[in-house]
């Protein structure tokens, strides 16, 4: 397990009430905006599908297609197999898992990268709690994952496959991986209010991050030198947990602990830029 640093005059208890103090107070920013948070959830889903003739119906249509165009290309066509699995389904389980963490990871990082310059004009005229509209980018990315985390479930059931233990390491997986998103979105969109290049500096960098993590292809495959990097991607930490437990694997749950305590750092970090600077950023677009 990594030994995180702290930095001198900070304990791990004062840390740990820092966190606790800047969470409570996004509780209370989101209780007291919820009318916003509503408002802003049902706005962006009805405008995604306005128009369309199947309508919602792509919100659960999308994340299927797409796992079943990636079993399809690696897994039959391709004949991609894990080491050591003989299942003909392993495969699609595994790929599966994994974008069930990516596919969250990823909305959350796009589109909240972007939650200060878009609603610039909305967060100037109203005094309403600035993170509003990134917790609601959160919330409709959580949406979307636990949509396709149910019929991921289903098609485990159908094999026999699906077990309370599987359902658990979900939630904590989407407990940390949520905490991570949301700190590194919110401080992208810091950086993106004064920077726009961060915004095409940042969709390029996730194009390379998704084939550093272990979805499309198992870890085994790699040669060493490639293996040593990849356990440096925070995102593999968490989501290698998953296809581990399915697949009944050795569980690395020391990597989870790794990245929680990470996201706690970014999240200290963000909130406390966002506190001190949010008001000249406001002045400022």
């Amino acid at each position: 397990m990594i030994n995180w640093p702290i930095p001198q005059g900070l304990s791990l208890q004062s840390c740990s009430f820092i966190f606790g103090e800047y969470f409570l107070e996004i509780i209370k920013r989101i209780f007291a905006s919820r009318w916003l948070l509503h408002a802003m959830v049902s706005r962006e889903i009805k405008s995604r599908y306005s128009g369309s003739i199947l309508g919602i119906f792509w919100l659960f249509f999308a994340p299927v297609l797409m796992i079943l165009t990636y079993s399809l290309v690696f897994a039959d066509l391709m004949k991609s197999r894990l080491p050591g699995v003989s299942s003909h389904y392993a495969y699609t389980i595994y790929l599966t898992s994994g974008m069930l963490v990516w596919q969250y990871f990823s909305e959350v990082v796009n589109r909240g990268k972007l939650f200060l310059v878009e609603n610039a004009g909305l967060l100037r005229k109203n005094n309403i709690s600035k993170i509003i509209p990134l917790i609601s980018v959160v919330t409709i990315a959580l949406v979307n994952s636990l949509i396709l985390a149910g019929f991921y479930f289903i098609f485990l059931i159908l094999l026999n496959l699906f077990s309370l233990q599987i359902l658990a390491v979900y939630l904590l997986q989407i407990l940390v991986i949520t905490l991570f998103a949301f700190s590194i979105a919110g401080l992208l969109a810091l950086a993106h209010a004064y920077v726009r290049d961060v915004g095409q500096f940042v969709d390029a960098f996730m194009q390379i991050l998704f084939w550093a993590t272990p979805i499309v292809y198992a870890p085994q495959i790699l040669p060493d030198w490639a293996a040593r990097y990849i356990y440096l991607n925070p995102v593999y930490w968490i989501s290698q947990l998953g296809q581990q437990i399915v697949l009944d694997w050795p569980v690395a749950w020391n990597w989870l602990l790794n990245a929680f305590l990470l996201s706690i750092a970014l999240f200290l970090i963000f909130y406390s830029l966002y506190s001190k600077n949010i008001q000249r950023i406001m002045d400022d677009l």
